[in-house]
C-alpha cells in the first residue's frame, strides 16, 4: 500500500537501510526455529553449521563471512525435508524467498540494498493499531492496521468508531498450519472463526467487508504436495470438501498450463470462498447483518495484482458510502 498509494510512492533510502536489519533478523530467527524443529522432524546432518547458526544472536548481521555456513545449513538434507514438513512449525514462508538469493542478501558481490520485493516479504509484527493515510485516485483513505494474533485483538475496540469498510486478510496457504499461540488449532479454522466473530460484531453489522484471501501464490505451490483435505486424525481439515484433489504420485505444473492442476486450484478456491462467505448466512448473523462481502484472491507481494483489486475496491467503498449518505439508492 505504501508503494502504491502513500504520498512518497516508494520507500526512502532511510527506510531501505532500516529494513536490512529487519530482513537479516527474519532470516536468522527463522533458521534458528528450523534448527530447533529438525530433531522432531528430520535431523540435520551438518551439525557444525547448525551449531554456528544456532549460536547467532537476534541482531546478527549477515555478510560474506556468514554466507557459506547459512547456505550449507539450508541445503542440508534434514533441513530440506523439515522445511517440506513445516505445517506445525512457526516459521515464515518468506525464508525460502530470501534463501533463493542469499548471496545478494549477504552483500555478495555488493552491499545489500533491499528491493521493494525484499521489503514486501519481510515480517514486522503489527502490535496495537497502526494508522496510515492513502490516496487512491481522487479519494483519500484512512486505514487502521490491527494485529491478528489473539493477544492483539483486545486492542482493536477503540478503532471501531466511524469505520466505513473492513478489510479482512486471511492467508489461504495456511490450511495445514497451526497457531503460534496454540499448536492444537488450525490457522484456517481460526481465521474463519475470527471472520465470523467480526461479521456479527455490533460495530460492523451495517459495514461492508472486503475479504482478501491472500497468499494465493504460496497456496498454488503447496497444493501438489500437501493435501487440502484430510478426513481423519489430528490433522483433519476441510473434511466436507468435494472438489478435485491432487494425486500425490503425479507431478503438476503450477504455471497455469496444467488443466488438471488448475481444476484442483479453482475447486479449492471456490470452497474457501464459500467457507468464508457462508458465515454471513448463519441464521443468527443473517437476520442482523446489512453489510455485504466482496471477496478477492490476492498475492500481497504482487503490487500489480493489489493495485487492480484496490481500484475496484475503491469504487465499491465510494458507492457504499454515497448510498449511506443518501446520494443514491439501488
Amino acid at each position: 500500500f505504501k508503494i502504491l498509494y502513500s504520498d512518497q510512492k516508494d520507500f526512502s533510502k532511510e527506510d531501505r537501510d532500516a529494513f536490512v536489519s529487519v530482513i537479516h533478523a527474519n532470516i536468522v530467527s527463522d533458521m534458528k526455529i528450523m534448527i530447533d524443529a529438525c530433531p522432531s522432524h528430520t535431523p540435520i546432518k551438518n551439525e557444525d553449521a547448525a551449531n554456528v547458526v544456532g549460536g547467532w544472536g537476534k541482531n546478527q548481521k549477515l555478510g560474506p563471512d556468514q554466507l557459506h555456513v547459512i547456505e550449507a545449513l539450508w541445503n542440508d538434507a534434514g533441513m530440506v525435508q523439515t522445511w517440506q514438513d513445516r505445517g506445525d512449525i512457526q516459521v515464515q514462508d518468506a525464508l525460502a524467498y530470501y534463501m533463493s538469493d542469499i548471496a545478494r542478501v549477504c552483500g555478495v558481490p555488493s552491499t545489500f540494498v533491499p528491493t521493494n520485493e525484499d521489503i514486501l516479504h519481510s515480517r514486522v509484527r503489527t502490535s496495537g493499531v497502526v494508522q496510515e493515510n492513502f490516496q487512491i485516485g481522487e479519494a483519500r483513505f484512512e486505514m487502521y492496521d490491527v494485529g491478528g494474533q489473539r493477544n492483539e485483538r483486545r486492542k482493536w475496540i477503540h478503532s471501531f468508531q466511524n469505520v466505513t469498510t473492513v478489510m479482512f486478510v486471511a492467508a489461504v496457504s495456511e490450511y495445514n498450519q497451526v497457531l503460534y499461540e496454540d499448536n492444537g488449532v488450525n490457522r484456517q479454522t481460526e481465521a474463519v472463526e475470527l471472520f465470523r466473530q467480526q461479521l456479527e460484531s455490533e460495530w460492523f453489522l451495517t459495514i461492508p467487508f472486503i475479504l482478501f484471501l491472500n497468499k494465493k501464490d504460496l497456496f498454488r505451490e503447496k497444493l501438489p504436495h500437501i493435501p487440502f483435505k484430510v478426513e481423519t486424525g489430528i490433522e483433519a481439515r476441510n473434511t466436507d470438501y468435494t472438489g478435485k484433489e491432487c494425486d500425490p504420485s503425479k507431478d503438476y505444473s503450477i504455471e497455469g498450463n496444467d488443466e488438471e492442476f488448475e481444476e484442483v486450484y479453482n475447486d479449492s478456491c471456490d470452497y474457501l470462498q464459500r467457507l468464508y462467505e457462508s458465515q454471513a448466512e448463519l441464521p443468527h448473523i443473517k437476520e442482523k447483518r446489512k453489510g455485504g462481502i466482496y471477496t478477492h484472491f490476492t498475492n500481497s507481494t504482487d503490487t500489480e495484482n493489489v493495485e487492480k483489486i484496490m481500484n475496484s475496491c475503491k469504487d465499491i467503498i465510494l458507492q457504499i458510502n454515497l448510498k449511506a449518505g443518501g446520494w443514491f439508492s439501488e
